[in-house]
């Protein structure tokens, strides 16, 4: 497929950029400030707020040192392919939330046939449509560097590079334990919050030539967590949520899939005086079902759609109850709240959940509905029983890891 040279690419003008085009005149005098792209894709919000929290942070730092796009890679007014490919990528996460087989023989299938041939098919042949588009947006940038916090941007960001189409550094932050088969390792930076991945990368790259340096670095969670100093008392009282009442937070993801709506119910069951805080995302429809259930008199119930407000849910809960996303579970560890872990959707989701369940310790596997409230009842008639996951939680008690990946940027940025 023959794509333009960098000659013949237009930048966006529509990107969000820190420029001050009053100055654009007289630009000419002086030397040109480095670019750095900060490439948003949604594909869940597991990818976006390790991205949100980085570029925020860096900003702050160095923002008025370089030039700053923050850029929805595949929303593009007019580019038909793009916005094709970024409603697929919603589609395929509610798919792969609602049904586990599908996401299993996916991860089998690419882990069978290797890094290359996934990565060619699903950006060539499965995403065929988009590929084309995708590269020359990577290249449009006119970037010195391209963070990334999803495969397809890395994959995009690559390709352009081979083709001669940028210049841009290629930095990325995978949120999961390990480098998955689908992620491109053609990179410069791969950095990755769990030690064991690094390490795991750092030997292969001394047998191949030509993949990204792994580093450590904190998981990226919000720097707006910090703000969040209330005691959990504190904030069950701003909810109007007794004190005295062991509180659940049920959060499925973005999309609220998987067995949120069968766990809510059976959690209704309980003889034990419980809150329950269900974040159904944008799942509308479950969010006015919910609407419209009257609980049990011990029972406080308290459902919300998509909301601003899950930091405030994570601070004020004693236990998360859901599905295996490394950001969703991290935030909660942060507040010193541990997880049962209800589904692992993919090979991906099931590392982020042995990561937590049988290395860091913080979390429990649990997949049947029945025993899910049962594991509920027990925590919360005797909530001293939580105490080892609780202990092993202060791992996650730090906002520092968005500010070391923005000195990383810089340090590469500037390198």
């Amino acid at each position: 497929m023959q794509l333009e040279t960098k000659d013949d690419i237009n930048t966006d003008s529509t990107l969000n950029t820190n420029q001050n085009n009053d100055l654009d005149n007289t630009a000419h005098q002086y030397p040109q400030k480095k670019r750095i792209v900060f490439a948003f894709i949604e594909a869940g919000l597991g990818h976006i707020m390790p991205m949100r929290a980085t570029c925020e942070v860096f900003k702050e730092k160095y923002g008025d040192k370089c030039e700053v796009i923050e850029s929805y890679f595949l929303r593009e007014e007019g580019n038909e392919a793009l916005n094709w490919l970024a409603d697929e990528k919603v589609k395929e996460v509610k798919k792969v939330n609602k049904n586990k087989p599908l996401g299993t023989i996916q991860h089998v299938f690419m882990n069978i046939v290797g890094n290359k041939i996934t990565t060619t098919w699903l950006h060539k042949s499965y995403w065929k449509k988009a590929y084309k588009d995708a590269v020359n947006r990577a290249a449009s940038y006119n970037a010195d560097l391209i963070f990334n916090t999803y495969f397809s941007t890395l994959y995009y960001a690559a390709e352009a590079k081979m083709l001669g189409l940028t210049n841009a550094k290629i930095v990325t932050f995978c949120p999961d334990p390990h480098v998955g088969v689908q992620w491109d390792r053609r990179g410069d930076i791969m950095a990755l919050s769990a030690a064991s991945g690094v390490k795991t990368e750092s030997k292969k790259a001394r047998y191949k030539k030509g993949l990204s340096k792994a580093v450590e670095v904190p998981f990226l969670i919000r720097k707006e967590i910090a703000d969040y100093t209330l005691t959990r008392n504190e904030y069950k009282e701003m909810l109007g949520i007794p004190k005295d009442k062991f509180t659940v937070l049920l959060a499925d993801g973005a999309y609220g899939a998987a067995k949120l709506k069968n766990t809510v119910y059976e959690l209704l069951k309980l003889k034990a005086p419980i809150a329950i805080i269900a974040a159904c995302g944008r799942n509308e429809e479950l969010y006015q079902e919910f609407l419209n259930i009257v609980p049990p008199s011990h029972i406080d119930f308290r459902p919300f759609g998509f909301t601003d407000k899950m930091l405030q849910f994570a601070a004020t809960s004693d236990l998360l109850v859901g599905r295996s996303a490394a950001s969703m579970i991290a935030e909660s560890a942060y507040f010193g709240s541990p997880a049962i872990i209800t589904r692992t959707s993919t090979g991906v989701e099931k590392w982020i959940c042995d990561y937590h369940a049988k290395k860091v310790k913080s979390a429990l596997k649990i997949t049947n509905i029945k025993q899910i409230a049962k594991a509920v009842d027990k925590f919360a008639q005797n909530p001293n029983t939580l105490y080892p996951f609780i202990k092993a939680t202060k791992i996650y008690h730090r906002t520092d890891g968005a500010e070391k990946m923005a000195d990383i940027l810089w340090q590469e940025l500037n390198s």
